[in-house]
């Protein structure tokens, strides 16, 4: 169900995107569902399950949809504040890949894995294990745990070998807590591959790091259930290997210039769902004009600028807060003020959180309105 607004200036329902008020924050809705139908056919030939990060779209209406969409793979998230937007929502099967520290974290944790029918979080050291317990045993509520093993990002999780096996051991033991699989998020292999094969056989390494651990864990008689992998750019590599049981992307629904970037034998300006349309606000030399999305529009925390939709003759070289610095040195064409520029967003889960609502297109028109309803809930 779509949410009407209130707000006079922002998009409305079956409103022509010729007439909105920008920038405006759009998706795609056809792009976004053959994005979706794309990775769920990818699980379903590779016999492994597709649970969405929504950390992504932070919208309780979209993680239903790709839920639906994925044959009931659940929702990640990685904030307990998008668990709580999440479950309060509907959402009765999610995974928090993100360890909780703290009594008060604790506590919602335990309330939340009493209101959904499967909640699972993450522990990467005895610390955040007996921190679990812990709170687990004072609300007498049985927790699933996931390990967090480090095949390569060195963010966090543990390392392969004996301490990885003597932690599934410690949580395997522990009376309030339930061993639930392992985390190995390879998202290194971004930064590092250059090449489909490449990509192919760093994503390959890193999951014979997993089949390794989980051969050693079960040696020790634990039992590992599944295993969770995966990003947007990885997932299609690290799913085929026979040790995954389920994959975790986030960006795959819209992408957005990085994906273009790593992956241009894969993903193309059509597969980018999300978009800002921009109107031209100043013209003031032959080569360069202004437009009125900067970095509050769009998110520049990676070196990456937003790349045009629909042209290649113009390009987005700056940005101020409110300002975007357009070369349109290759252009043939005369800008007026006024025009509009639709363009790639450079990374697209830091900029959905930067808008308020996300306004789903098709045809040329407002066909859904999607509020980002877990922005800012980064506790």
């Amino acid at each position: 169900m779509s949410t009407w607004t209130t707000d006079e200036t922002g998009p409305t329902l079956h409103q022509s995107v010729a007439a909105l008020e920008t920038p405006a924050l759009l998706v795609d809705v056809d792009a976004m569902e053959r994005n979706i139908e794309s990775y769920a056919a990818f699980a379903d030939e590779n016999d492994v399950s597709l649970r969405s990060h929504a950390k992504t779209h932070k919208n309780a209406e979209l993680a239903a949809l790709q839920d639906e969409m994925t044959d009931g793979g659940g929702i990640c998230c990685q904030t307990l504040g998008e668990v709580e937007t999440m479950v309060r929502n509907g959402i009765d099967d999610v995974y928090l890949s993100y360890q909780v520290v703290g009594d008060r974290k604790l506590d919602r944790l335990c309330w939340l894995s009493r209101k959904a029918e499967k909640l699972a979080t993450t522990v990467d050291s005895v610390a955040t294990i007996e921190m679990l317990r812990d709170a687990a045993r004072d609300h007498d509520t049985t927790v699933d745990v996931v390990l967090e093993i480090d095949v390569g990002l060195h963010r966090t999780g543990v390392a392969p070998g004996p301490e990885a096996v003597a932690l599934a051991e410690r949580i395997d033991a522990a009376d309030a807590l339930e061993f639930d699989g392992l985390l190995a998020y390879e998202s290194h292999v971004k930064a590092e591959a250059a090449t489909e094969s490449d990509f192919e056989k760093r994503c390959r390494e890193a999951m014979d790091l997993v089949q390794d651990v989980v051969a050693d864990i079960e040696a020790a008689g634990v039992a590992v259930a599944e295993v969770k992998v995966g990003g947007t750019a990885t997932s299609r590599y690290s799913g085929t290997h026979p040790v995954v049981t389920e994959i975790n992307p986030g960006m795959y629904p819209f992408n957005d210039v990085g994906e273009l970037e790593h992956r241009p034998w894969e993903v193309s300006k059509d597969d980018c769902a999300a978009t800002v349309l921009t109107t031209v606000i100043s013209v003031p030399d032959d080569d360069r004009l202004v437009v009125d999305g900067g970095s509050k529009t769009f998110s520049l925390d990676t070196p990456r600028m937003p790349v045009p939709r629909n042209r290649d003759d113009v390009e987005y070289v700056n940005a101020s807060e409110e300002h975007g610095w357009i070369d349109t040195g290759n252009s043939d064409e005369s800008f007026s003020v006024g025009d509009r520029l639709e363009f790639i967003v450079p990374h697209v889960c830091t900029t959905i959180n930067l808008h308020d609502r996300i306004a789903g297109v098709r045809d040329g028109r407002i066909e859904e309105l999607w509020e980002v309803q877990a922005r800012g809930k980064v506790r």
